[in-house]
Order: structure tokens, then sequence, then C-alpha cells
């Protein structure tokens, strides 16, 4: 089989189904995870947008769009990568206070364990990877226009979460953990 083969009608729904589902399931898991002020509608409805548009986009594409095996592996790879860092941020933050996006409110304390020890949005960066992955499977304009404005709006969150923690009650840890992690990727150089 040579590596620009298409994958098979069931594999390719497979992976359009999985791919699809996990918007919806950060969507649902985010819910469950995130304390909201009840003041805090954009960010429920960013989230919604943004998923919405992986999962409508994934299906919408994946049923018309031929998907190449060494594209679907890479894109599978990336997709259990997106979820494992996902799950284990999220168990590390559950019941910590984390506050859904752009909310401007603070958990009590700054997480430095798990992921948090590397990176200082692990949470989004899953988010991002999810969506490289539906731009790796069908790579098309339109998935790398949905993949560039949600890596963007995470960006503009993260941003926003930064702002709020930097002039919180432990702005001068955050300050410090800043300086020795990166935002979405480890620092290969951590400075001090």
């Amino acid at each position: 089989m040579s590596a620009s083969a298409l994958l098979p009608t069931v594999p390719r729904l497979i992976l359009v189904v999985v791919l699809g589902c996990s918007f919806v399931y950060f969507l649902g898991a985010g819910a469950r995870t995130f304390t909201s002020s009840g003041t805090d509608d954009v960010g429920a409805l960013w989230a919604q947008i943004s998923f919405g548009s992986g999962a409508l986009t994934t299906i919408r594409l994946g049923l018309l769009v031929p998907i190449r095996l060494y594209t679907g592996l890479a894109s599978i790879a990336i997709l259990v990568c997106s979820l494992a860092l996902y799950e284990s941020a999220r168990h590390v933050i559950w019941g910590r206070g984390f506050y859904i996006a752009w909310s401007g409110d603070v958990p009590e304390a700054l997480c430095e364990r798990g992921p948090y020890a590397y990176i200082r949005h692990p949470i989004y960066a899953s988010y991002v990877l999810a969506f490289l992955a539906m731009l790796v499977a069908m790579p098309t304009l339109i998935t790398l226009a949905v993949f560039v404005f949600n890596a963007g709006l995470f960006t503009h969150a993260a941003l926003s979460d930064e702002r709020s923690l930097a002039s919180g009650a432990f702005a001068a840890d955050y300050a410090l953990y800043k300086r020795r992690t990166g935002m979405f990727l480890p620092r290969i150089v951590r400075r001090t």
C-alpha cells in the first residue's frame, strides 16, 4: 500500500466521527470542569462557537474530502496527544476553582503540577492540537481557516487569563512561573 493511498471508507468514517466527537467532548467536559461565576457568558459562547466550528467542519468535510492514509494516521496520533494532554490537565485542576475563559476570575492558588509544570495553558494547547488534527486529516483552505481562527481564539483566551493572573493575589509567583514555563509548549531553556 503506497503512502498516498486513501483511507478506506469505514476507517475514514470512524476517524471523522471520533475527531468530530472530540470537540463535543471538550464542550461537555469543560462545562463540568471549569467554574462559572454566572456573569461570564462570553467564554461559554466562544467555546460553543469554537467547538461547534470544529465538529461541524470535521463532519461536513469528512464526508466529502478523501483522507490519505498517512494524514489519517498522523491525525489520530495528534488527536491522542490532544486528549491525553487535556485529560491530564483536567485531572490536575479538577475542583481547584479554575474559571471559564475571559471571566477575569483567578483560582485561589497557582497550579504547577502535571502538565502545568511545563506549560501554562495545557487545556488551550490540547484544543489547538485537536484543531491541528482536523487540519492534518483534511488539509483544505476551510480547515486551515478554522484552525487559524481557533488557534487565535485560544491564544487570545490565554493572554486574557494571563492579564488576570498577573494582577491577582499571587501575581509575583505567577511572574516567576511564567518565566519558567512556555505558554503552549515547554521552554527548551528555562529562564530563572
